[in-house]
């Protein structure tokens, strides 16, 4: 509890230092962010005022528009305004999805007919595709067609990460569906819920143990195996975690890039500092 009012302590006084430094970039910058981020770029138009810049951007590899902004925003902790700081985004992998969907839209719908199944492209920023199926089969088989035709516009990697959901029809919103699995580029292969599992632990352990971490295997068993401490655990909202020595646990064994074999398990917990992580024996 002490380390839980200090840590609070301390993100009220830097937020106290921080609000109302700092300025939004200016539009050259922006573009000049944009340009080392994505690639080359021409500026196709920019307002700029002093609470902001936005810039509408040509992408010169694919040749589609995008626009990357930036502004102050009001910065709140437990409702109360510490002012303000500066903040950026864009919009450029919506835009480059988009693009490439809207160049092969015609043959994505085709296939997704011929599977008896629905194209839904993605919305906003970090949203995905979704096909909707009357069967797994019928869905996958549309899924791996529709990812082998978007592979082909992944230049220089940059559409890597892009997630085909696919669900049930039952319902119009998908997210009330039974959910069959993914394909996620580059790789046009299908994967089930738990290949879907596994992959996100993979993703965990490369970025919080060993970049350059191998998986060896899943392993099955309960939170006393872990060695643990249950008062660390994080009670996320909404999700499974142990609360009992009995608890199930799922490992997940890799190899680090010096031979040691370590596992991730399935929950997290605070650490040290008070943030929170995957606990894992990883050592190195």
């Amino acid at each position: 509890m002490k380390k839980h009012v200090f840590f609070r302590v301390l993100v009220l006084i830097l937020a106290v230092c921080l609000a109302g430094c700092g300025k939004p970039k200016s539009a050259k910058s922006l573009a000049s962010a944009a340009k080392s981020q994505y690639g080359a770029c021409t500026v196709v138009s920019k307002t700029q005022t002093a609470n902001g810049s936005r810039v509408t951007l040509r992408d010169k590899l694919q040749g589609f528009e995008y626009h990357a902004w930036s502004g102050m925003d009001e910065l709140y902790i437990d409702g109360s305004s510490f002012g303000s700081l500066p903040s950026n985004g864009d919009d450029f992998k919506i835009s480059l999805i988009n693009h490439v969907i809207g160049l092969h839209r015609e043959e994505l719908d085709d296939v997704c007919d011929d599977h008896g199944a629905t194209f839904r492209a993605p919305e906003k920023q970090d949203d995905m595709i979704v096909i909707m199926a009357s069967s797994l089969k019928e869905g996958e088989a549309a899924a791996c067609e529709c990812a082998e035709i978007l592979q082909q516009e992944n230049l220089e990697s940059r559409l890597d990460g892009l997630l085909i959901i696919v669900t049930g029809n039952a319902d119009p919103d998908w997210l009330r569906n039974e959910r069959y699995g993914s394909v996620c580029l580059p790789d046009t292969s299908w994967r089930t819920p738990e290949d879907e599992e596994r992959d996100f632990y993979i993703g965990r352990a490369r970025s919080q143990t060993d970049p350059k971490a191998v998986y060896l295997r899943t392993e099955k068993g309960v939170f006393r195996d872990t060695g643990a401490d249950l008062g660390q655990v994080v009670n996320t909202l909404g999700s499974d975690y142990p609360e009992k020595a009995d608890d199930p646990v799922t490992f997940y064994y890799f190899r680090s890039s010096s031979g040691n074999e370590y596992y991730v398990c399935d929950f997290m917990i605070y650490d040290e500092q008070y943030d929170m992580r995957y606990f894992t024996n990883y050592k190195e």
